[in-house]
């Protein structure tokens, strides 16, 4: 099920960005930008969850970028680092809550 989720990225440099994304999983996230990090690049994606008080923060790298050329969208992929398991499982609750996971499938 597709779904927007408002997200913010901090890059080497400390600076947030703002992006999106409607393909996020355990493992890593698209993340639609203006703001392209390079391929490499260590990032710390800020999710905020409505159940949670503060944002979910999960490190991790670039994969691939996407300049917005030959009809794909603009941004880029991120792998997420090994999450430790209190994050994993709010990383989970929120797909969960917000149907990209299936609770059959778990």
């Amino acid at each position: 099920m597709p779904l927007e989720m408002r997200l913010r990225f901090r890059t080497g440099a400390a600076l947030e960005h703002e992006g999106s994304t409607v393909d996020l999983g355990m493992g890593g996230a698209f993340v639609q930008t203006r703001h392209l990090p390079s391929v490499g690049e260590a990032i710390v994606v800020l999710l905020t969850a409505p159940t949670a008080w503060d944002p979910l923060e999960l490190g991790g790298r670039v994969r691939w970028v996407h300049d917005g050329q030959a009809g794909k969208e603009r941004g880029f992929g991120v792998k997420f680092d090994p999450i430790e398991p209190s994050r994993a499982r709010a990383l989970y609750e929120l797909l969960q809550a917000n149907a990209f996971i299936d609770e059959d499938d778990s």
